[in-house]
């Protein structure tokens, strides 16, 4: 029995497009301060208004970015999950793992460069696979979507580093490592809200599919009681 995951899809789906619009945002202020003489005076609180404005923002936004990185990890395993947790349900549709691992391999050292990929797309052509009895639409996608994810992951490590050797602030020599950062967190989060828009695409064929096998089934009638006629040989008897 399929579980809905369209509430979950809506969801996460709301959450990587507002972090695609702030890493868009930050990776735009970032090009800026890279032109600026005085940013890193703005540490010291002795650069221009406009200077000291925008490295606020700076700041307000790499906040911004890492509760949405937080909540949109959240949100991705959770459809994840529901998503190859369905897939197992399909009958004809025989998945390499357990659905746990659709979000254990998120967090396991090195394998989370590649199963996590391989997951996505058992559950990107073996959706379709149920719904329709063939792939209508290609996984090409998602060899661009997990390149800009582990980029994404690399480039965080990157600055998080950078970042720890600031301790006054945000150095300027630092922006090029954030402006990459915030450019692969955009192309990562567009292209997992582009996915996931799919993937409900399919579960609905999914579901759908299901239904019309369900109402195709013969309805079992209940047997009707039977009378013991024996009951009535005596009363005539008698």
């Amino acid at each position: 029995m399929l579980r809905d995951n369209k509430e979950r899809a809506r969801v996460a789906r709301l959450i990587f497009l507002i972090f695609a619009l702030v890493s868009g945002a930050l990776a735009t202020l970032c090009f800026i301060g890279l032109g600026l003489p005085d940013w890193d005076d703005a540490v010291a609180g002795t650069a221009s208004m406009l200077t000291t404005g925008l490295y606020y923002l700076y700041l307000a936004l790499t906040l911004t970015e890492l509760v949405f990185l937080v909540g949109s990890y959240i949100a991705l395993i959770m459809w994840f999950r529901r998503a190859y947790f369905n897939l197992h349900q399909v009958p004809t549709i025989r998945p390499e793992h357990s659905e746990g691992w659709a979000a254990g391999a998120w967090f396991v050292p090195f394998l989370n460069f590649v199963r996590p990929y391989t997951i996505m797309k058992e559950v990107w052509q073996d959706t379709q696979r149920a719904a329709w009895g063939r792939i209508v639409q290609p996984s090409n996608i998602l060899g661009w979507w997990w390149a800009a994810f582990v980029l994404k992951m690399i480039m965080g490590r990157i600055t998080s580093k950078m970042g720890g050797n600031d301790s006054d602030g945000i150095a300027q020599a630092n922006l090029l490592p954030a402006l990459l950062d915030a450019g692969a967190q955009l192309l990562a989060a567009a292209f997992t809200w582009y996915i996931i828009g799919r993937v409900v695409v399919f579960e609905d064929e999914l579901a759908m599919r299901q239904q019309v096998n369900q109402l195709g089934r013969p309805i079992a009638l209940p047997v009707a009681h039977q009378t013991d006629q024996s009951d009535y040989a005596l009363e005539e008897g008698y």
